[in-house]
């Protein structure tokens, strides 16, 4: 090349870096704020002028992806939303259900109350328990949490509010109290029920809540345990937690595993790192597998932040 026409050529390429410079600022001047905005809501630009939305919403557009139909990762002291897909979007909760169930019987009941377990609690799917079995409330909750038994579930909803309906309204109430504003629930264990939902932040609010509990930590941290019967006398039932997490994930808590052909796989967890707790939702999961490794990956992203 000509010396007179190369630095004709450096010229020409001086001026368009200057111009793509140019370019690039007033593109980053005329691009949207996300600013924050109040009641845990953020301010977007929007067609007619700014626009709030939910936190969670905004959280949609990062983060990992899972392919769980709707997840959630909050801090569980501040509520702060990390990762949100999906999250006020309603869903069958499946066994994450027993969270709730859990958190009344442990406010409302004594852990030494005798449960005598109706024919009602015997006649549901997935249950250990008898009509006329008799169990300490303490190990019918331990019983219920780490096998997902449904009829402990129904046995204690049943002691705690005298029957399935009030024990609901109890629910519900103890719900709309945490905040919850997509929940409704008709029974004690979790089963598919049209009317029976929640969403993936409502759930995330109940088991933050829950973690305030030393004796409900306690329960979902159960790896295995041995549960004695009252009645028959010298029946024990060996119970084994279905949280994979809660061995081979670090820093795990514990938690609460669902399943069922409606919902698919569900799960809620917690976890601890360096004096920060954390808590994973994932709901409608492809299989039941990927409900344990979405969470993983929600709960690693949320420590990275």
């Amino acid at each position: 090349m000509p010396k007179q026409e190369s630095k004709g050529f450096m010229l020409k390429m001086r001026n368009w870096r200057r111009g793509a410079a140019a370019l690039a600022f007033f593109a980053l001047l005329a691009a949207p704020v996300i600013a924050p905005g109040p009641g845990g809501m953020l301010r977007v630009p929007g067609p007619v002028g700014d626009e709030l939305v939910p936190v969670a919403e905004a959280a949609d557009t990062q983060g990992p992806a899972i392919s769980a139909d709707a997840g959630i990762v909050v801090d569980a002291k501040t509520g702060e939303v990390l990762f949100a897909k999906n999250a006020d979007k309603r869903e069958y909760p499946a066994s994450m259900t027993k969270m709730m169930t859990c958190v009344l019987a442990l406010e409302e009941a004594g852990a030494d109350e005798l449960v005598v377990a109706s024919a009602n609690a015997a006649d549901v799917e997935c249950t250990r328990i008898h009509a006329g079995d008799t169990v300490r409330m303490s190990d019918l909750l331990r019983q219920m949490m780490t096998i997902s038994d449904n009829g402990a579930a129904t046995a204690v909803g049943e002691a705690v509010g005298g029957d399935i309906p009030h024990f609901a309204e109890k629910m519900n109430a103890k719900a709309r109290e945490l905040g919850c504003t997509g929940t409704h629930f008709v029974n004690a264990n979790g089963m598919p029920d049209s009317d029976h939902y929640s969403t993936a932040h409502d759930m995330a609010r109940i088991m933050s809540y829950a973690l305030g509990d030393t004796r409900f930590r306690a329960i979902i941290g159960i790896d295995a345990v041995r549960i004695y019967y009252v009645r028959p006398a010298g029946r024990v039932e060996f119970c084994e937690n279905t949280n994979e997490l809660l061995t081979t994930y670090p820093g795990c808590i514990g938690g609460k595993t669902g399943w069922t052909n409606a919902a698919r796989g569900c799960l809620a967890v917690a976890a601890k790192r360096n004096g920060r707790t954390l808590v994973a939702v994932v709901m409608h999961s492809q299989d039941d597998e990927s409900r344990f490794t979405e969470a993983a990956r929600l709960l690693d992203y949320g420590f990275a932040q």
